[in-house]
């Protein structure tokens, strides 16, 4: 084994200038490759990544696409949407009127003077961010998913009402009823009731088209004061975002089954939400370009691999050309065909191991490119190259040495 070893190193020495010149090839080679490696897992990165950076938003219209707010979603719709394996950050709300104490619809002038609003998260207020909300301790925005008889209400109004944080308030509400006939607007008594406050919210920016809400409610504790009502309940906005963009035919379908239609933009008005709009299309631009350049790298694969086989090939066939005389006397010392194959054989391994090192520093260098794609790089190129060299070294094999050496004479 030392003997070979040695063998090997003398072989590169007295042939340096050769190595050299292979060795470089080499380099050039595994940078090329690296970049194009580079290519390929920097586009199956993106593709992946793509959801996360573009995400897919739903929202629910009437039918002709002209509402996304102040409709009538029906329940089972609802629940079905909270529900769905495909949706991710639903939001639903549901718009009220309110009064502080207790009073009758005879009376509602001058009590009924509030807006409120049910959701099941904080995005059903555009603007309100989660820092402008201070909660009581332990308490946080996951409330809403609940069904409690709490409430977050306008930090100026609990100014002026001398209310604080814990305490808890008697409000009268009442809900939207919405005539599809003769498109009118509609308050009917919801009840009355006490709430907690567990929090206070300053909003900065609002950026809703409607009046902002003063008074939040969990929208399941609204959806059981319609059911206590004896009222059907209706949300009066919702959207979601799709869980996984790749699989949006699934979920069409899905809401399909559940009843949301696409939008018909030559339907008649109507306030009934049971259409869904999906921002699908830049989405689906984006995939579809990222998908066909990775087709594209991975096409060119076997032919990328193919080239790197015909280098080594190529390389190892002129550089051993020049030494059939010293295969041959090898040869005839003695020295067996696999032995020989060994000696010849591992010095371009150690060429290629060097080309794989110097063009994997120069990809990392010039083209900051990950380890993970330099080792892959590297190592397809190693075997690719050593495949190439072991073909052009078995074709020594054909050859006879008694007439290599008289050849030599």
């Amino acid at each position: 084994m030392i003997f070979t070893v040695r063998q090997i190193g003398r072989g590169i020495v007295r042939h340096r200038y050769r190595s050299i010149l292979v060795g470089l090839i080499g380099a050039l080679t595994v940078l090329l490759l690296a970049v194009y490696a580079g290519n390929m897992d920097s586009t199956d990165r993106q593709l992946k990544r793509l959801p996360e950076v573009m995400k897919v938003q739903a929202k629910v219209s009437n039918l002709n696409g002209s509402l996304e707010e102040g409709m009538t979603i029906r329940e089972d719709r609802v629940q079905a949407i909270r529900a769905s394996e495909h949706a991710k950050d639903v939001v639903f709300t549901v718009r009220l009127r309110l009064g502080l104490g207790s009073f009758t619809p005879q009376e509602y002038e001058g009590n009924l003077i509030y807006y409120g609003a049910g959701m099941n998260a904080i995005g059903g207020v555009p603007g309100l961010r989660t820092e402008e909300i201070t909660f009581l301790d332990g308490v946080d925005e996951g409330v809403l998913e609940t069904a409690e008889k709490v409430c977050i209400m306008d930090a100026s109004l609990m100014e002026r009402e001398g209310l604080h944080l814990g305490d808890e308030v008697m409000l009268t509400s009442f809900c939207y009823r919405y005539e599809g006939r003769t498109y009118e607007i509609f308050l009917d008594l919801l009840g009355t009731d006490t709430y907690r406050i567990i929090g206070a919210m300053r909003i900065g920016e609002y950026e809703g088209n409607w009046v902002p809400a003063d008074v939040i409610f969990p929208l399941d504790c609204v959806r059981e004061a319609y059911h206590r009502q004896g009222v059907e309940f209706m949300a009066d906005s919702g959207s979601f975002v799709v869980k996984d963009p790749f699989r949006l035919n699934e979920c069409k379908e899905e809401m399909n089954a559940i009843g949301m239609l696409p939008v018909i933009s030559r339907a008649d008005f109507s306030y009934d939400g049971n259409a869904l709009t999906i921002m699908d299309e830049t989405f689906i631009r984006s995939a579809e370009a990222l998908e066909e350049n990775l087709a594209l790298l991975k096409g060119m694969l076997p032919f990328v691999a193919a080239i790197i086989v015909f280098i080594g090939y190529l390389c190892s066939y002129l550089s051993v050309q020049g030494r059939r005389e010293e295969y041959a006397l090898l040869r005839s010392l003695g020295t067996g065909r696999g032995q020989s194959f060994c000696l010849f054989f591992g010095e371009m391994m150690f060429v290629a191991a060097a080309a794989c090192l110097v063009g994997s520093l120069a990809a990392g260098w010039l083209f900051h490119t990950g380890a993970g794609v330099l080792c892959r790089s590297g190592a397809a190129f190693f075997a690719a190259f050593l495949a190439g060299t072991a073909a052009a070294l078995f074709s020594l094999h054909r050859l006879s040495v008694m007439e290599m050496l008289t050849r030599k004479d």
